[in-house]
């Protein structure tokens, strides 16, 4: 199984249903897509195996737990594509980094920023400098929140 045109009707409304609650039991979703507990059960194992489930977990609220100062960061590097992989491991060493994304355009690099404060950011942003190959940063505070990818992972399918 490959790509989401080999997800049928079932598949779609079964991942939808585990975005939504991962510990929903086989039971309750079996009522509720109106398929035996079976079926779910293999759906979701051959899903898994397709690598299109990859893990369970708990959905963390960063702010809750004092990361709620949120920063973007685009990043362009002096040494252009080749040196993209090497760049790209090392910035997702930086403590913070939450998320690092290599991107085709006038940047190189975003890179998602949890801290706790401005200074906490700071020493987290001084990191980023220190990667090396680092020709120019540009940083953006995020001031409110619409949708975030951890509290709401629903992915349309």
């Amino acid at each position: 199984m490959t790509g989401k045109d080999r997800l049928d009707k079932i598949d779609r409304s079964l991942l939808n249903s585990l975005q939504r609650d991962n510990r929903i039991p086989l039971d309750r979703l079996a009522r509720k897509l109106r398929i035996p507990k079976s079926t779910i059960h293999y759906r979701i194992r051959r899903l898994e195996k397709a690598g299109i489930i990859k893990g369970y977990g708990a959905r963390l609220d960063a702010a809750q737990l004092g990361h709620d100062y949120l920063g973007i960061v685009a990043v362009r590097v002096t040494s252009g594509p080749q040196g993209a992989e090497r760049i790209g491991k090392r910035l997702a060493e930086v403590n913070g980094a939450w998320a690092v994304y290599y991107v085709l355009g006038d940047i190189d690099f975003i890179v998602v920023i949890r801290a706790h404060d401005r200074d906490d950011y700071m020493r987290k942003l001084n990191e980023i400098f220190n990667v090396g190959d680092i020709e120019r940063t540009t940083t953006h505070i995020v001031a409110r929140v619409f949708k975030d990818p951890i509290l709401d992972p629903t992915v349309p399918l």
